[in-house]
């Protein structure tokens, strides 16, 4: 399970699993210990990473870093702190998230954009990402040029950008930035490794834009309503998806009328500006 020197992946008990992908949880060891990410709280989960850091021989992490405060991926992080004593980490804007999320759940320590957490020779740099989430981040280790990416970039698929946290412009916008990086592999919250970063990052720039030209396109032919624009650009959509497909498409009109290229006519309702 060594990605890398130092880079373990921490694998779930498969019976903890829930969704297309278990949420990954990554260790990076210097002469400090990190976890990023914790995984779902669950029992199986949580026993699972706490008997990989003990086949290590590991008793104590010094962080257990953040990238997100959604469940699947803070939720054991109080568990695994009481068991490790490894101090819980959070970009500044998710904070209050995460210490709803279990009201025992204490952050220790927030973090901005460009601040490094030193392992002793290893260094993890916050890249702050947001768009999924307020206070998302990613995380790059220079010496491996890895990017711990959360829900940045999935290893399969796409993002989910739920509305009023999730922010697509701001999402766009983040991927960009990462492509300013030098990044060998990409560590994804969920799915499999990335070995082509350059290209997977593009890809998803290019999916949320093709996306965005068939939301005008729908508008320009006269729909109207989030449901309309739903069933023509899904048409073959598992309704255990709609919800998650109605909230692309609200992500992506925020985004339009931010920009000034679609109006709210009434509530529920969109048109296209003319000018657009």
């Amino acid at each position: 399970m060594e990605i890398a020197p130092g880079v373990h992946t921490v694998p779930p008990d498969i019976g903890g699993f829930m969704g297309f992908f278990a949420p990954n949880v990554y260790l990076v060891l210097g002469e400090e210990a990190a976890l990023i990410d914790s995984g779902y709280d669950d029992d199986q989960s949580v026993k699972s990473r706490l008997d990989y850091l003990e086949n290590l021989g590991l008793s104590k992490l010094d962080y257990i870093v953040i990238t997100h405060a959604h469940p699947d991926h803070i939720g054991g992080a109080q568990r695994i702190k009481a068991a490790t004593r490894g101090k819980i980490v959070v970009h500044s804007l998710d904070a209050m998230a995460a210490e709803g999320h279990l009201s025992s759940m204490e952050v220790d320590k927030t973090v901005e954009d460009g601040d490094i957490l030193d392992l002793g020779g290893v260094y993890l740099e916050v890249i702050h990402t947001p768009g999924h989430s307020p206070g998302h981040i990613c995380i790059y280790m220079k010496q491996e040029r890895l990017l711990f990416s959360g829900d940045q970039i999935p290893g399969m698929g796409t993002t989910a950008i739920a509305p009023p946290q999730g922010d697509m412009a701001q999402y766009i916008d983040s991927l960009r930035k990462l492509l300013a990086w030098d990044i060998k592999m990409i560590c994804p919250g969920h799915g499999p490794l990335i070995v082509d970063p350059e290209r997977k990052i593009k890809e998803l720039i290019q999916h949320r834009l093709d996306r965005e030209e068939q939301v005008l396109s729908g508008l320009k032919r006269g729909m109207t309503t989030i449901e309309e624009l739903v069933g023509a650009i899904y048409p073959e959509l598992d309704k255990r998806l709609h919800t998650s497909a109605v909230g692309q498409v609200l992500a992506h009109l925020i985004k339009l009328q931010h920009e000034g290229k679609v109006l709210l006519v009434e509530e529920g309702h969109y048109a296209i500006r003319k000018e657009a």
